[in-house]
């Protein structure tokens, strides 16, 4: 299994930095934040790509805009809603310019006052450009992530995202700790989005809490994950999310690298 680390948890630094210290730490690819201060659109890649060279991008992270969940795809006004789908294709741009095979974003929260059924068809509607932009070659996966908060919150919800709009660049960005956070049996969410789980998010939970902690630290069973991920063939990345240990990152890297690899060796 090929175990990333986010540069999310980075952001005291510099993105080129990010990358060499990732890099140096072992792991086997990195994703990168697609906001502020690291690569929001339009993020020149030149850069990047020389602070990469041969290192694997997991994935693209643009579940946040500016350190927020808002504007998100399916705000009432639709100005915001045109500045989430904007920023997106420009998440897009950039994994096509840098190699990353996936972008992700998230539903974020309802808007006071607003349906689920007004916030699920304004969803739909916003991800019809996101795709048809993500299909001009080379095509650039998008997996939506399900969160605690939001109104895509479950793997339920997430799984009749993805049967309304029927399309194969559409999946999930799956949050190991969100599923926990939701009460959810790992083996039965993955089961049902087998097939459409473009990046894995890792971090352990202690109970229910959603706090993103080192693997090893909390109470989630990484065996049960494991064994889940083995029993749909997952073959993608795990991509350690850790955001919380900003003021130390390295250590923190090394720790959950040394816990991962004893559960999921190469």
């Amino acid at each position: 299994m090929r175990i990333a680390y986010s540069t999310n948890a980075y952001v005291e630094g510099t993105l080129e930095r990010a990358i060499v210290e990732i890099r140096d730490l072992g792991f086997d690819g990195v994703e990168i934040l697609a906001d502020e201060p690291h690569a929001f659109p339009p993020a020149d890649p030149t850069a990047i790509r020389a602070a990469l060279g041969t290192f694997p991008v997991s994935n693209l992270n643009g579940n946040t805009f500016r350190g927020g969940f808002l504007p998100n795809l399916a705000h009432p006004e639709v100005s915001e809603r045109r500045r989430r789908v904007e920023y997106l294709k420009g998440v897009i741009d950039l994994a096509r310019a840098i190699g990353a095979p996936c972008v992700c974003t998230s539903s974020g929260p309802l808007a006071a006052g607003q349906s689920r059924r007004s916030a699920r068809e304004l969803l739909l509607t916003s991800l019809e450009p996101i795709l048809s932009y993500a299909e001009k070659p080379p095509v650039v996966r998008v997996g939506i992530e399900y969160e605690p908060g939001h109104f895509v919150a479950d793997f339920r919800a997430l799984s009749e995202v993805l049967e309304e709009m029927d399309h194969p660049l559409l999946g999930a960005n799956w949050d190991v700790g969100h599923a926990v956070c939701a009460g959810e049996d790992l083996g039965d969410a993955a089961e049902v989005l087998a097939g459409r789980i473009w990046n894995v998010h890792v971090e352990d939970i202690e109970g229910r809490v959603h706090r993103h902690l080192i693997p090893g630290r909390g109470s989630i069973s990484f065996e049960e994950l494991r064994r889940a991920l083995e029993r749909i063939r997952y073959e993608g990345f795990l991509t350690l999310e850790i955001y919380p240990y900003r003021d130390r990152p390295t250590e923190a890297g090394r720790e959950s690298l040394a816990f991962l690899r004893r559960v999921f060796p190469r």
